[in-house]
């Protein structure tokens, strides 16, 4: 059950997708180009978990393990990432409360659902529970692309790997979730510049009060 949530004045709006959606370099660009239209905003990258993983790894092998989840196991791990964005959001109360400034967020608690569902680790329940006093997006997109694109990009990356049978399941995982049917979904296989002006359209179409402020 969620907490009340106090009013507020600011705008959240949370990016979600498969790893490899281009969520990160889109929310990058949102907020350059909600700039320079005028438009009071912030956006905030999600921080990544590899230094986490990798420096649980190394201690791991010192220690004779095979890997960090050989280590500390898969739900431990599930529960690291999950207190990591925890702290992350919620640092952002204070902001949407006092500012009216459009808050785009890289990922969101539905990525930790969805990937709970998916890898088969942890309780999506206590989750819930554990994430249940942050603030609600006013409007989630979920950045839709193709299992097979997402894996090439990652791989192109150079810094991980990712399977597309997982990826499949990843984007099952997400359709699940009963927030879905509330999601607006953006297709982000095109080039980054035609999903760019997508996300924009989108954004013009949901808070089209803000844009005529900043006109």
């Amino acid at each position: 059950m969620r907490e009340e949530e106090p009013p507020r004045r600011g705008t959240l709006v949370a990016v979600v997708g498969l790893d490899g959606a281009g969520k990160t370099t889109q929310v990058h660009a949102l907020g350059d180009w909600l700039a320079s239209r005028g438009v009071p905003a912030m956006a905030q990258t999600s921080v990544s978990m590899a230094p986490v993983r990798a420096a649980l790894t190394k201690i791991a092998h010192e220690d004779g393990f095979s890997d960090h989840l050989d280590m500390i196991g898969a739900e431990t791990m599930r529960l690291i990432s999950a207190c990591s964005k925890l702290a992350r959001v919620a640092a952002l109360r204070e902001s949407l409360r006092h500012s009216s400034d459009l808050v785009i967020l890289d990922r969101y608690t539905y990525c930790q659902y969805a990937l709970a569902v998916a890898q088969r680790v942890g309780s999506v329940t206590f989750l819930r529970r554990m994430f249940a006093g942050l603030p609600r997006p006013d409007l989630t997109i979920f950045l839709d692309v193709d299992p097979e694109a997402a894996a090439r990009r990652i791989n192109d990356r150079g810094i991980d790997t990712e399977d597309v049978v997982f990826l499949k399941e990843f984007r099952e995982a997400y359709r699940s979730l009963p927030e879905f049917d509330d999601f607006v979904v953006v297709d982000g296989n095109g080039t980054r510049e035609h999903v760019a002006g997508l996300l924009r359209a989108t954004l013009r179409s949901a808070f089209p009060d803000r844009f005529e402020k900043a006109a």
